[in-house]
């Protein structure tokens, strides 16, 4: 090139390369099309004000600065400020989404949609609940003389066999994934729930009580219908009495509640009648045909629906422009998806359908006839069958329908690692009767009834195709007479799977009249597989809509009656009305990928990798990961690119298809619009010439109807209204006009458009040129890879992969350690007596040097910690020196010959007055033995010399300064004749410098033993009977105790010390108490501070006197003390003697402070508000004489100490 005079152009700068392509609004059509609209608005709207004011006075215009804009067109919510641009477009756009259960309706502009239930309440003669003689919901079976089976039978043997098998599944599941189980689980359930009654709560003490519709005292003055949230609301046994219509169900009209089909289609258009008035604000009607709707309407429709709702909104509500969007294709653009497989779990059912680049791929359509309310009504059935406490729930009650959907959205669960046996509550609120307060344990029903999703079986799909096609028929072909709705393969396979009667996809016939298959008998061949499309990509459906006739007249038309050439003639085979579409949900999700995909590996990968998961029905906890278990373990060649997807931005999967269609409200196209994307259609042709659109023209995926003003002509009926095609919604785009003359031809306009390439990027690598070079590695160093060195190498250069579990090979089972979950850790504490090392376990001791040889002597070990199993081996002797092997001769030590006489009791009695009688030579007795004296033992000289000068037997150093005789202090016995000490795990006061003297005074006051605690105890006891050895004795029963204070007044409590002194001969003083009780006594008044539980206990009841508290007293030093004013004059100076005066302990406690919220983790929100409930504020202490029985009983210990003083 540099030779010739060819011009060169250089490398583009890489740095410096800048281009504005499609940076603009303006170089895209569609937006700049909106803005010559508005544009074009704007110009007009300034020549009408121009107008007026040449016109009109003054005073007749608005204001230069406030719009003129009609509050109720565009609702209060937007009245407030001036829309402009798409919000403008939007705030003129009403986007309804009806369900089977909720109605989801607002305006385009709205960030969120309005909720309505989908329901509506008309007078009757009996309430849903009083129909067929109230049998209820879930239905129970009963006796033959009519009285209730058990919970076990009272669903039949079905259930209970496939539930039980459920259960046994999940917890083989939980243990291969080494989940703890409990063998009694399901016990605990069942005993628990069973023997607890409610609690009532009055209604004035209710918080949280629901206000019912209220109804006029004269019934005739009641309305005729409610709808939305007033009519769940209705009492069942309201006068006049009211039934709920729901006329959707399972996404079809509810044919069997309805005796005409007007009367369904009335109840429809007033639902959403009145949530237009009621939550958008559009109270007139005749100002709604300056709004546009888009309708949601279902993946696999039927026609019959979109043509009733189209005639509702456009005739009955009047509205200007009408556009139908599906909801897999609302749902991806509400998400920002471009391609997806959408699976949209609702209240009563589940549709999927796979999307591709904003067209959804109408082979991939599957609806399934199961959602949220089948779960809930499983839940419900599991439940019961568990001994649910309120057994008389009935789902045809509307207070029992919204606690059990209360119920399901808060307890289901689908996470394996929160089944356990847990402790829940609700509260149920009926019309006419006190709140009722439930508490229930559940324990594998919160995953099982979500389960069913994977295993329909277990859901009651007994009656859900009752009443269909009663008064609908199926929508059929004006010419032809066969079925026109739509269709899919995927759908049709389902079919095929559940009734091999009806035809597989590869039976049908194609476009050119042959059999997609390669023999004609197909008679003996198998049922389809669901899955075939991945392996088998060359058996398609064709398209249910036949070629049009081509124009020129020189061609033959086929024969009108030709089945071959007419493949919808034999799709009646296919919708089959008798057949409930019902398979597990992982499964139906691959069938319409392998459908959606064609056996492309791409698209396949690309939609495993986008399942976004939307609906109500779906959101229970672990859902979306369960979903994608399941689906890896269906295909695991595609392991590593499934993948469950959520709508992004924190969107509610509830409204996401909503937040769809107000996406897709952008799109909708005026005249101008038509022009521009389709100027060769020729609307003029009717609705069978329009599916010859362009393939660029798809993306427009719905059917959009305008009105002018010119006066309407409807068509004799609805199925022969030629005017709107409907039929796979199809890019149809046609002005309605009168049918008797057809609208005037108008010059097409032209409009530049700019060109769009779209270009896929490959990584094609070529083949590699030769053949590929090996390399010559010699293998002669055998030795080498064989030697210890390599080894030891490779072990320091490789990282050790170990897979542990996740308990580390070392499973704890903590559950059955008593008390371990009350604080107590005893029973994994090592023993406080210190058991002798195993013989077996000393040669584990032994260390590498020792091993082999016959005799060993252990010493020290060196690569053991210290513990106290180790400890209590004895040491052994040392070896003479560092360099010696010859031990030290330890000095043995001979026996000395014991006397046996010394052993008999006799001389043991004789040995142990022996000490008494060092200790006070006067009271020796030294006469002969009698049956109540006895001699003691002479003592020795060395004796006699230690009881003079004592020793400290470890520390010589010190010296005894004074002694004091062991006595009790009869006059301090109490009724139990000992004491308690308890021992608080923090302060129970503030922390001060100085100590608060009301401690010394506080009162402990035990509370009662909650069942829970008494049943525990009771367990444990029968543990420890069962095998003492593994289960100590559990002592007593741990109480709660309630801690009081006086009031912070130190005064206070120094009188009240006064009055518990008995030495003090002044405490019956008036003066000393602060306030008189109800009987007009003196007493105190102490708050509560704050509620504690037992951490640990310890109870010496077999052996009283094994600890006891010791006061020493010298009445010479306490009068010392006192004239040096070191202390106050003690009034038992008369009283006591010198001496060391015990006081017995029977019992020792740690107390910590209950925290709320730790029982609430546990699993005891209950107990904490029955305590709370019981709590005591304030109570008032007397202090008084004790009364004859109590001094009786002090008495009686008294004696007990004098006669048998040697028992202390």
């Amino acid at each position: 090139m540099d030779l010739t005079t060819w011009p060169q152009v250089n490398m583009i700068n890489q740095k410096n390369y800048y281009t504005e392509y499609l940076k603009r609004d303006d170089q895209i059509l569609p937006l700049r099309l909106q803005q010559d609209e508005r544009r074009n608005q704007m110009t007009t709207t300034a020549k009408d004000r121009d107008r007026a004011l040449a016109q009109a006075k003054p005073d007749d215009l608005p204001p230069p600065g406030e719009p003129d804009i009609d509050i109720d067109d565009v609702g209060m919510e937007d009245a407030n400020g001036l829309l402009t641009g798409q919000d403008a477009l939007g705030s003129k756009v009403i986007v309804i989404h009806p369900g089977s259960q909720n109605l989801r309706i607002g305006l385009a502009s709205d960030a969120l949609p309005k909720t309505v239930p989908m329901v509506i309440a008309r007078k009757w003669r009996l309430s849903e609940s009083e129909e067929g003689r109230g049998e209820p919901k879930p239905k129970r079976l009963k006796m033959d003389d009519g009285s209730e089976l058990e919970p076990e039978k009272m669903f039949g043997d079905d259930f209970a066999k496939q539930y039980v098998a459920m259960c046994a599944d999940l917890k083989v599941h939980m243990r291969n994934n080494k989940r703890r189980v409990l063998p009694n689980s399901k016990e605990l359930v069942v005993n628990y729930n069973r023997r607890t009654p409610p609690e009532t709560i009055s209604e004035h003490n209710d918080p949280l009580r629901i206000d019912w519709t209220e109804l006029p005292n004269n019934p005739k003055d009641a309305p005729g219908y409610f709808t939305g949230k007033e009519a769940l609301r209705i009492p069942d046994t309201s006068n006049p009495r009211y039934k709920l219509f729901w006329p959707l169900q399972r996404g079809w009209y509810n044919e069997h509640d309805y005796k005409e089909k007007k009367a369904l289609y009335d109840d429809v258009a007033a639902i959403i009648e009145e949530a237009i008035k009621q939550q958008l604000n559009l109270r007139r009607k005749k100002d709604w045909a300056q709004y546009g709707c888009v309708f949601i309407v279902p993946d696999l429709y039927e026609r019959q629906y979109v043509v009733q709702s189209l005639e509702m909104l456009i005739r009955d509500f009047g509205f200007g422009k009408v556009c139908f969007i599906q909801e897999s294709l609302a749902a991806t653009f509400g998400a920002g998806y471009t391609s997806a497989c959408v699976v949209d779990i609702g209240a009563q059912k589940t549709s999927i359908c796979c999307v591709e680049e904003g067209m959804c791929i109408d082979t991939s359509r599957i609806n399934l006839k199961y959602g949220g309310a089948d779960v809930t009504e499983t839940f419900i059935k599991m439940m019961l069958f568990d001994h649910f406490p309120y057994s008389d729930i009935n789902l045809n009650r509307r207070y029992d329908f919204l606690l059990a959907e209360e119920i399901k959205s808060k307890f289901c669960t689908m996470n394996e690692a929160d089944i356990s046996v847990q402790l829940y509550d609700f509260h149920l609120r009926a019309s006419g009767q006190d709140t009722r307060k439930y508490t229930f344990k559940t324990y594998d029903e919160v995953l099982l009834a979500a389960e069913g999703f994977f295993q329909p079986s277990i859901f009651d799909n007994s009656l859900k195709l009752r009443g269909r096609r009663k008064l609908i028929p199926r929508s059929q072909d004006l010419y032809d007479g066969s079925p026109n709705d739509p269709h899919s393969t995927a759908q049709t396979a389902v079919i095929s799977l559940i009734s091999p009667s009806a035809p597989s996809p590869a039976s049908l016939p194609l476009g050119n009249g042959e059999m997609n298959g390669s023999g004609a008998n197909t008679q003996g061949r198998a049922p389809p597989n669901l899955f075939q499309r991945f392996n088998d990509g060359d058996r398609l459906l064709a398209s249910a809509v036949g070629s049009p006739v081509p124009d020129d007249d020189d061609t033959p038309a086929p024969a009108a009656d030709s089945s071959a050439n007419n493949p919808a003639s034999n799709l009646g085979h296919l919708m089959r009305d008798d057949v409930l579409p019902i398979i597990p949900l992982d499964t139906a999700i691959l069938t319409s990928i392998a459908h959606g995909a064609r056996s492309d590996e791409r698209k396949t990968r690309d939609f495993l990798g986008g399942v976004m998961v939307i609906g109500g029905g779906s959101q229970i906890p672990g859902f979306y990961s369960f979903l994608e278990e399941k689906l890896k373990e269906l295909r695991p060649g595609f392991a590593k690119d499934i993948m469950i997807g959520t709508p992004p931005r924190e969107l509610d999967p509830q409204g996401v298809v909503w937040k769809g269609g107000s996406v897709f409200e952008d799109l909708m196209l005026d005249e101008s619009s038509i022009d521009n994307h389709c100027p060769d259609m020729d609307k003029n042709k009717g609705a069978d010439k329009a599916h010859e659109v362009d393939e660029a023209d798809e993306a427009l995926r719905a059917a959009f109807v305008e009105y002018n003003n010119r006066p309407l002509s409807p068509p004799s009926s609805p199925s022969e209204n030629s005017d709107i095609s409907l039929l796979e919604l199809s890019p149809v785009l046609t002005e309605h006009s009168t049918m008797t003359a057809p609208a005037p031809a108008r010059p097409e306009r032209v409009y530049h458009q700019d060109y769009i390439a779209r270009i896929r990027y490959e990584n094609a690598l070529p083949p590699p040129p030769g053949a590929p070079k090996l390399l010559d590695i010699p293998i002669d160093g055998l030795n080498y890879y064989t030697s210890a060195a390599f080894a030891s190498r490779l072990a320091r250069e490789q990282p050790l992969n170990i897979e542990a579990d996740a308990e580390l090979g070392m499973p704890i089972d903590l559950v059955g350690m008593p008390g371990i979950f009350d604080g107590d850790e005893s029973s994994i504490q090592a023993p406080h007596v210190i058991p002798p090392v195993h013989p077996k376990d000393k040669n584990l001791l032994r260390p590498l040097s020792e091993l082999g040889k016959p005799k060993y002597a252990p010493g020290g070990y060196s690569f053991l910690r210290r513990t106290e199993y180790i400890s209590s081996e004895q040491s052994r002797p040392r070896l003479d020196s560092s360099t010696s092997k010859a031990p030290i001769k330890a000095p043995v030590k001979l026996r000395k010959q014991t006397d046996t006489a010394k052993d008999e009791p006799v001389n043991v009695l004789r040995a142990a007055v022996k000490g008494f009688d060092i200790a006070n030579p006067k009271d020796a007795y030294t006469g002969a033995d009698t049956k109540d004296n006895i001699r003691g033992a002479v003592p020795s000289p060395a004796e006699l010399e230690a009881w003079k000068n004592p020793k400290h037997p470890s520390k010589p150093e010190l010296k005894v300064v004074d002694t004091y005789a062991i006595k009790p202090d009869l006059d301090a016995i109490t009724d139990s004749s000992n004491y308690m000490i308890a021992k608080f795990a923090s302060n129970p006061t503030q922390s001060t410098d100085t100590r608060d003297t009301r401690m010394d005074v506080g009162v402990l006051q035990p509370m009662d033993l909650t069942q829970d605690a008494e049943a525990e105890f009771k367990a444990k006891l029968a543990a420890h009977e069962a095998d003492p050895a593994r289960n100590p004795h559990p002592g007593g029963p741990m109480y709660s105790y309630e801690f009081f204070l006086p009031a912070d007044d130190h005064n206070a409590a120094a009188n009240m010390k006064k009055k518990l002194d008995i030495d003090n001969p002044n405490w019956d003083d008036p003066a000393l108490t602060t306030r008189k009780n109800q009987n007009g006594h003196g007493s105190f008044r102490l708050n509560h501070v704050r509620t504690y539980d037992t951490g640990r206990q310890s109870i010496m009841s077999e052996h009283p006197h094994k600890e006891v508290a010791l006061a020493l007293y010298d009445p010479t030093l306490e009068e010392k003390m006192a004239q040096a004013g070191l202390a106050e004059t003690s009034a038992a100076t008369g009283r006591l003697d010198k001496g060391a005066y015990y006081y017995p302990i029977v019992q020792k406690l740690q107390l910590k402070p209950r925290r709320n919220k730790n029982l609430a983790q546990l699993g005891l929100a209950s107990r904490v508000a029955d305590d709370d409930d019981n709590k005591v504020d304030v109570i008032d202490l007397q202090i008084r004489e004790p009364d004859e029985t109590e001094e009786a009983k002090r008495s009686g210990h008294r004696l007990d100490l004098e006669n048998h003083p040697e028992e202390s």
